[in-house]
């Protein structure tokens, strides 16, 4: 049977692209398709299906319920099942992927991805409904499963090159001197124009940390970070390590900064929690 995951990954690279650019601006860029190009590649139900079948199988047709690729594979008549030739069960594309006994149309999914993955605040499912034409229950249905295809498709491969590391608490608004009780950890690495990796983490301190840059961070990176007490051992265990000092207002020191996660990452987690979210537990801030 295949997995959920291996759908998600063939379709939303193709529908948006987002990369972290450590540059002045420490904006990020977006590369993929705009709405009017989104209707022009997907303008009906048949476009989609057609569109899913080749990013799943390509030229080799594989049915999911055998296995067997490249065999020959029927498509049958007035419906939209198709049929192997050698087990004779019928199977429509949508089998194995996020998309399965799913009475909504692929139009109406596809374009639930494209929203999900491509606005910078995310989008609620209220306002997934009215765009979709929808209730909100089956609107925050489908965000729930694109969600968890999100999150099964985490490239475990880690991060080299120079990567930024830095935590952050999310959590709703406490009294100053119980400023960061019942609020979430979150640390974040993100690698300087590719990828970022963030984990919910139970302290900020260097036991939970270093554990988790070993685990995420190729030994033959360089590390970049604020001068927090956890990172101050990375050296020793034979990382390329360098900080900077905020308490001098020093910001930063030639490309030693952390400008790309906290200008990239964490303005853009806070914007999409602040417009989706009226507040966020410990607990829902699971990753």
């Amino acid at each position: 049977m295949f997995q959920h995951q291996t759908i998600h990954l063939s379709i939303r690279p193709h529908l948006y692209t987002r990369h972290y650019h450590s540059n002045p601006e420490n904006r990020s860029t977006t590369e993929g398709i705009n709405p009017i190009d989104f209707y022009k590649k997907f303008p009906n139900e048949q476009s989609c299906r057609d569109y899913l079948q080749n990013a799943r199988w390509g030229d080799n047709s594989t049915c999911p319920k055998c296995g067997v690729v490249d065999g020959k594979i029927y498509k049958l008549k007035d419906t939209r099942l198709l049929k192997c030739a050698l087990c004779r069960q019928p199977f429509s594309v949508r089998v194995g992927t996020v998309f399965e006994d799913s009475a909504i149309p692929l139009q109406s999914w596809f374009l639930a991805v494209y929203l999900a993955t491509s606005l910078k605040k995310g989008i609620c499912s209220v306002q997934l409904a009215k765009y979709l034409g929808m209730t909100q229950k089956s609107a925050w249905h489908m965000l729930h499963r694109i969600r968890h295809s999100v999150k099964s498709t985490v490239d475990d491969k880690p991060l080299e090159g120079i990567v930024e590391v830095d935590e952050t608490y999310i959590g709703c608004k406490t009294k100053e001197r119980i400023k960061y009780d019942n609020k979430a950890v979150i640390f974040g690495a993100v690698e300087r124009k590719g990828k970022d990796k963030l984990s919910h983490v139970r302290s900020p301190g260097a036991r939970v940390l270093l554990p988790e840059i070993a685990k995420n961070i190729s030994p033959k990176a360089t590390i970049y970070s604020d001068q927090w007490n956890a990172y101050k051992t990375l050296t020793r265990r034979g990382y390329a390590y360098a900080s900077i000092n905020y308490s001098v207002l020093e910001f930063g020191r030639g490309t030693v900064h952390t400008n790309t996660i906290e200008g990239g990452i964490w303005d853009h987690l806070n914007i999409g929690l602040k417009a989706i979210y009226m507040g966020v537990s410990p607990k829902q801030a699971l990753i």
